[in-house]
């Protein structure tokens, strides 16, 4: 099985365009997830099925890569929904937060088939992808998930090994599929 998460694409508080953080996507966002849902198109992905975060911005960004590949959303979950920063610096609220709990949950009905040959396309946020993926690799969740950075539409892959029984991080925050002069971010960070 092959997970593939998602942050959502520019959304209109990113831009500073609202304080709304329930907004949606920006002309910049739909560009961008066009761009990353014609790289998996190019690349032959294929995507079994879609998951998404119940926020506009993760549910639009999934509907433009969904009608590109051809596969439809299976749902929106509210334990997909972004985690604001400030959660990762408190050490026991990520031991008994019960969101956790029940992304834990989710992850382990979404992963359950991983002995096969699947690919789950998850189209999230920031911080919850970086939680899934330290979860997924038995990292303990923390404040050092601030220093990963996820840039609008980067795509991280992990991989279950069936010869070692455990999960692996294939790439992180690839953005390859966008020009360059569409992501400021990027640009900014290549600096």
């Amino acid at each position: 099985m092959k997970l593939l998460l998602v942050r959502h694409g520019e959304s209109e508080h990113n831009s500073g365009k609202t304080m709304s953080r329930n907004s949606l996507l920006t002309k910049k966002g739909r560009i961008q997830a066009e761009h990353l849902g014609k790289r998996l198109k190019k690349e032959k992905i294929k995507i079994d099925k879609i998951y998404t975060g119940g926020l506009e911005r993760s549910k639009h960004t999934a509907d433009i890569i969904s009608k590109i590949i051809k596969v439809p959303v299976k749902k929106d979950f509210t334990e997909l929904n972004e985690y604001h920063e400030g959660f990762l610096k408190i050490p026991l609220i990520k031991y008994f937060n019960l969101r956790i709990r029940r992304l834990k949950k989710l992850l382990k009905e979404i992963t359950k088939d991983r002995e096969k040959d699947k690919t789950i396309l998850i189209v999230a946020h920031g911080i919850t992808n970086r939680i899934i993926i330290d979860h997924l690799l038995k990292i303990p969740i923390g404040r050092h998930l601030l220093r990963f950075i996820h840039y609008n539409t980067g795509l991280s892959i992990l991989s279950w090994s069936k010869r070692h029984k455990s999960w692996r991080l294939e790439s992180m925050n690839d953005v390859s599929h966008l020009p360059k002069k569409l992501n400021k971010e990027v640009k900014n960070a290549l600096k």
